[in-house]
């Protein structure tokens, strides 16, 4: 989320915040309201942000792969069809893992090769999951993926929505 300020009735967004203590700039990392006695972020420094929008994998005569690593240096990778992994970006824009905890939640289908597990997981450790065909047709798993500031409660950084991954043996 970003903070705007308008200036001569155009908004612009604001790249940084700080206070004066006792005559030293110091700058704000965290911006929190108290909303019914529970202090909530309203803006931090933190940023984690999703690259993947699903993925469809194709492998002839072999078994085919496809999922997504959310890697505990901040790296985001999508499986190749021959179950290696490709990066697509970084997800973590600023901030540190520590601060980080990624959800997949399970529409349809399973993550049969590798699966990292629900609930929030610490993105200090590396995080995959990801499905296989080994046979003629198509594995099909649908999930949303959310990113959050905390193991529990706290504030969601970004989420996929629903997403699909396909691997398709042919």
């Amino acid at each position: 989320m970003g903070i705007e300020v308008n200036v001569g009735g155009v908004w612009k967004t604001v790249s940084g915040i700080e206070v004066n203590i006792a005559g030293v700039w110091k700058t704000v990392s965290n911006i929190e309201t108290n909303i019914a006695g529970v202090w909530k972020s309203v803006s931090s420094a933190l940023s984690a942000l999703f690259n993947t929008n699903g993925d469809d994998n194709v492998r002839t005569g072999a078994t085919c792969y496809v999922g997504l690593q959310i890697n505990s240096s901040g790296t985001e990778y999508e499986y190749t069809s021959t179950g290696g992994t490709t990066s697509i970006g970084t997800w973590l824009n600023s901030g540190t893992t520590s601060e980080v905890w990624v959800e997949m939640v399970l529409v349809s289908g399973t993550w049969n090769s590798i699966n990292a597990g629900t609930g929030r997981l610490a993105t200090t450790t590396t995080r995959s999951w990801r499905a296989s065909r080994t046979s003629l047709g198509i594995k099909t798993v649908r999930a949303n993926f959310k990113f959050w500031d905390a193991a529990s409660g706290g504030s969601l950084l970004d989420e996929t929505g629903t997403i699909t991954f396909r691997a398709e043996y042919g």
